[in-house]
């Protein structure tokens, strides 16, 4: 049995002409649980940003928030806030850069960013209106810079790449930069979910496109990086699947002797 994690955007979700998930995607999930494997989730997105996306697929093991959220068999086990300090810093940052900030906590994402397409998608995916205003913030999991590492600078305080601040994990995106607490990873929220499923780490095979894989695809015994994956992802992974679009999920699955198609 192994444990077969997916990142959700662009790799079981394509956005190529409209998010969607491809019709071999579906099918190599379908085969994997079928041949005994436990497909999972690792995320970049809030936990409620990803539970529609599991249930419609049966997947009760999720990463999510970079491994700052790990849920199992519906129940959340464990979560890691921002502490205080950097929280106060960002609502700072966030008075001075209002339209390009945004937070989450476990429910709600906090932004004053009004870009109705922005609004549409994310309330799609949480199945309930789940934007409030920047001033609501109490507590976040993750708080972001909407905007390209290269078009960030010193005034954005720890968002600013040049920085090193031991108190976060700061993720460089292609087109933004988000913090989480330290030592929040997707691997290390695979090594927690595997290991209180009481599996073993060795079992996992992961799958990934972003820059925010990296560590996940390296550190996994088998790391796939999807086609057009970010560069970084191609490197620390030991191959490249075919396009998702182009049934590259299906394809790696019987590649890896998962499924008999």
């Amino acid at each position: 049995m192994k444990y077969v994690f997916f990142d959700i955007d662009s790799t079981l979700v394509s956005h190529v002409n409209g998010a969607h998930i491809p019709h071999a995607t579906r099918e190599a999930l379908r085969l994997l649980k079928l041949n005994g494997h436990v497909p999972a989730i690792a995320t970049g997105r809030g936990g409620f940003l990803s539970q529609i996306t599991a249930r419609e697929f049966g997947i009760d093991m999720l990463v999510c928030s970079g491994g700052a959220e790990i849920f199992h068999n519906g129940e959340r086990i464990f979560t890691r806030y921002l502490c205080d300090d950097v929280l106060n810093e960002f609502v700072m940052i966030a008075r001075k850069f209002p339209e390009v900030s945004a937070a989450l906590d476990e429910k709600y994402l906090y932004t004053d960013i009004k870009f109705e397409d922005f609004r549409e998608y994310f309330n799609s995916q949480a199945g309930y209106d789940c934007f409030r205003p920047l001033s609501d913030l109490r507590r976040a999991i993750i708080c972001y810079i909407m905007l390209p590492p290269e078009k960030i600078d010193s005034a954005y305080g720890f968002f600013f790449a040049g920085n090193s601040d031991s108190r976060i994990t700061l993720e460089l995106m292609r087109n933004f930069v988000e913090a989480r607490a330290l030592n929040m990873t997707k691997w290390h929220g695979i090594e927690f979910a595997v290991e209180r499923a009481g599996g073993k780490v060795s079992d996992v095979i992961a799958f990934g496109d972003g820059a925010n894989d990296v560590d996940m695809l390296r550190n996994a015994p088998i790391g796939v990086a999807v086609k057009r994956s970010h560069e970084l992802a191609r490197e620390a992974a030991d191959f490249v699947s075919e396009d998702i679009d182009d049934g590259g999920i299906l394809k790696a699955c019987r590649d890896l002797g998962l499924v008999k198609i």
